[in-house]
């Protein structure tokens, strides 16, 4: 039997990493591990196949070839001298051999050099199998390369099935994450101090009376007044059943003891004054503010970042600056003109994945490997980038919805001050 001791150590043990899991590290790291593995696991069951389709459709190529070549020959022999007869049998036996090569799906690889220097490369490389999970667990699904065996297509179903919520639940925890990071940054650097909040000092005016009391007192009626205040000095002893506190005078003076309550009142230049005097002095008092401090200070500027909200704009403006940045770093690689670089972006981001352009195809070109990854990274980071602005654009739906009801009066101020 499993002492008790171990048996707790091995449940915090357990509660830590399923908490580190869902943490924001620990999401992201599952998703990275994920994709990686796919990586390997799909260029394991597609690579060894992929040569195989090579060979089957050589040799359905090579025949075909062959009896092409043929039809060409006894055409020659059959009309040597007409040469327009020749060009028409020539261009009907082409069309044949080019709708069988398209039918095979042949490219002309030389299958007995795959991997080699200057031989085919592998669509089902560690690179290109990484792009492929990529494009999995994020639903783009380019469709450049599927898988094509037994094995292939099953692991896929289940490797969907598992990382399709675990991307979402990443880019949701990350969305959140980047928009409280940006918008912190837009309040404290991009505003110029326009958001921040005025100091919580505030400021209360003392309003005149609209209207005089009617009072029986006139110029000539005086009151003693003093320059200093008169200072009170109550203690009291600590009682084990403390009674409640009565504003009553009586029972004031039944609970009161001389040990319990003393007194001092100290008088300072005692004066008069009269009811014009008076009326000068509410009137200065009545201009001088009164300053009150807010205690809850640290509180408000706690929730500064969530009044916060960004204008769709900048939002806008970030979603096209990342497909700006995308487009020239793909036309770089690529060679693809500005627009056909940016198009792509906007397909891959918008998980549309039409695939009728995706990167790292060249298989002639010794950085295609390179491009692959880098496309992954790209994508996977945009994913996240594209969370975040709409759940800054969400924000801002939400309070221009709340403004556009205060100002239909739908929704009431109070309400929303006090939530």
């Amino acid at each position: 039997m499993v002492p008790p001791v171990k048996v707790r150590r091995l449940d915090g043990c357990c509660k830590k990493i399923m908490k580190f899991m869902f943490s924001h590290i620990g999401l992201c790291g599952m998703v990275v591990l994920y994709t990686v593995a796919g990586g390997f696991i799909f260029q394991h069951l597609e690579k060894a196949n992929e040569v195989e389709i090579c060979y089957e459709s050589q040799r359905e190529y090579d025949p075909m070839e062959n009896k092409t070549l043929e039809n060409f020959r006894k055409v020659i022999e059959s009309n040597p001298l007409d040469l327009e007869a020749q060009m028409i049998q020539f261009r009907s036996i082409l069309q044949t051999f080019r709708n069988n090569a398209l039918a095979i799906g042949y490219d002309g690889s030389d299958c007995d050099r795959y991997g080699e220097e200057n031989g085919p490369v592998y669509a089902w490389s560690w690179p290109g199998s990484l792009m492929f999970s990529v494009t999995v667990i994020t639903t783009i699904g380019y469709g450049n390369i599927a898988p094509k065996t037994f094995w292939g297509r099953l692991v896929c179903i289940a490797y969907a099935v598992l990382g399709i919520p675990l991307m979402l639940l990443c880019l949701a925890n990350i969305g959140d994450v980047l928009a409280d990071i940006f918008r912190f940054i837009y309040s404290k650097i991009c505003c110029c101090g326009c958001c921040r909040r005025k100091r919580k000092t505030k400021v209360m005016q003392i309003k005149p009376y609209s209207k005089e009391p009617e009072n029986t007192w006139n110029d000539k009626t005086k009151i003693i007044t003093s320059s200093a205040p008169i200072t009170t000095e109550f203690t009291r002893m600590q009682s084990r059943s403390p009674e409640p506190v009565s504003n009553d005078e009586k029972n004031v003076n039944e609970k009161s003891t001389p040990t319990e309550k003393k007194s001092k009142i100290v008088p300072l230049d005692i004066k008069t004054l009269t009811k014009a005097d008076m009326e000068k002095r509410n009137q200065a008092m009545r201009k001088q503010p009164i300053l009150l401090d807010d205690d809850s200070d640290d509180d408000d500027d706690d929730d500064l970042n969530d009044k916060i909200t960004v204008p769709l704009t900048v939002t806008m403006i970030v979603i096209a600056g990342y497909i700006f940045g995308g487009a020239v770093l793909f036309g770089l690689w690529e060679g693809w003109d500005w627009l056909q670089s940016a198009y792509f972006c906007f397909i891959t981001l918008a998980t549309i994945g039409f695939g009728d352009v995706v990167p790292g195809t060249d298989f002639d070109n010794p950085q295609a490997s390179a491009q692959l990854i880098l496309g992954s990274v790209y994508v996977l980071f945009g994913m996240a980038i594209l969370s975040m602005c709409f759940s800054l654009m969400q924000d801002e739906i939400t309070a221009k919805c709340r403004w556009i009801g205060q100002k239909l009066g739908i929704i009431d101020k109070t309400d929303e001050d006090d939530n």
